[in-house]
């Protein structure tokens, strides 16, 4: 079996996947409120676009035929959606254990200060989210583990791409190129750019997935000297950074896929010091390891929220390490506070990923390979 290694964008997106985490946390203090980990919320555009690029080099020259599609379709859907499921299903629980703890108390929500059962927490929602469909507006706002709408949005794009792929026989590439401008092109016409995640972010995904796919399709870059592999990927790179910090809104958001884009061609080669650095062992794990990281941390930020809150009732005399105003929790009184929190949900999260992937993710993807695909012949490690 041959297996085709991107070192560099494995790390970059174990970096992306800790900043996406940060993102989602609020907490008292100067890193939650940094201009980087503001705007995280662009490196799932990086996610996609790495997704874009990693599938067609899988998987590229393995769909030639519709009879192929089924085979990929599977493969696919065990990388992402039993782990999804177990999520979901950790959420409706301690939803569930929410309501008897309400209906014993007599109090209308449990320790999650928001109704139970409420808006984006509906059934109605969570069969929405079961079904890969939180990510066409179909559910009352962000559901249940909110991340995973982009989760669903890229098993479309999977879907697309494989249709794309198999009947576009000579052509594939202009059909690619065509379904990237239609997406990037929808979005730029409606004018909310890239900031829509349950609410359509369908187009999101595709603009950035097919973006990676162009890439791809281009002759591998060579940097032809050390100096130039140094220069190029560093610009690449403080390009990507700078733009994160930036954070735009709006049409001028859409630049992210393009620019994202070309950071991975260049990070492709793993030609230069930048992704030396990037093939560090612990951002290998980390990069390996960043699905599961991005399906669990909602669910375990959540869960350290309740804990924290239920500190002063089992620990009279604890000081209290939350806040609880009108835009939502921010964890910590101060920045000392925060960080250490941060801190800790963060070893939290790292671990359960480690064991979402030990005991979900490996053995369910080792199954389905065996099932669907025993004779494999190319294997990408950098597969989202």
């Amino acid at each position: 079996m041959t297996v085709a290694r991107f070192r560099a964008l494995d790390g970059a997106r174990g970096l992306c996947a800790l900043l996406v985490c940060l993102f989602h946390f609020k907490a008292a203090g100067p890193l939650a409120a940094s201009a980087l980990v503001r705007g995280g919320w662009l490196c799932v555009d990086f996610f996609f676009v790495l997704s874009g690029f990693v599938i067609a080099a899988g998987w590229g020259g393995r769909l030639e035929r519709p009879a192929d599609l089924p085979r990929f379709l599977a493969l696919r859907l065990a990388r992402v959606w039993p782990l999804h499921m177990v999520m979901l299903l950790l959420f409706l629980a301690m939803e569930l254990a929410g309501a008897a703890l309400a209906h014993v108390s007599g109090a209308g929500a449990g320790i999650t200060h928001r109704p139970l059962f409420g808006p984006g927490h509906g059934w109605d929602d969570w069969l929405a989210s079961a079904l890969l469909l939180n990510c066409f507006g179909l559910t009352a706002g962000p559901a249940w583990n909110v991340p995973a709408w982009s989760i669903a949005a890229e098993y479309w794009s999977w879907l697309i791409f494989g249709l794309a792929w198999v009947w576009g026989g000579r052509d594939r590439p202009w059909l690619i190129l065509l379904l990237a401008l239609l997406a990037w092109g929808a979005m730029l016409a409606d004018g909310g750019g890239l900031n829509r995640s349950w609410d359509g972010g369908l187009w999101r995904a595709l603009a950035g997935f097919f973006a990676g796919v162009v890439v791809h399709n281009l002759p591998r870059w060579q940097p032809g000297s050390g100096a130039g592999a140094a220069a190029s990927e560093t610009g690449a790179v403080v390009l990507a950074l700078g733009f994160i910090v930036w954070a735009p809104t709006g049409p001028t958001s859409l630049l992210a896929p393009p620019l994202f884009a070309l950071v991975v061609h260049v990070l492709a080669s793993d030609a230069g010091p930048v992704s030396r650095g990037l093939a560090r062992p612990w951002l290998q794990w980390l990069g390996l390891s960043s699905s599961a990281l991005y399906l669990v941390h909602g669910f375990v930020q959540a869960r350290l929220g309740d804990a924290l809150d239920l500190l002063p009732c089992l620990w009279p005399g604890a000081p209290s390490l939350m806040q609880h105003a009108a835009g939502g929790e921010v964890f910590g009184h101060s920045a000392l506070q925060g960080l250490a929190i941060t801190a800790l949900m963060l070893l939290l999260v790292l671990a359960a990923a480690h064991v979402a992937g030990r005991w979900v993710e490996e053995p369910v993807r080792g199954w389905a390979r065996r099932r669907w695909h025993p004779r494999a012949r190319v294997a990408v490690r950098a597969v989202p």
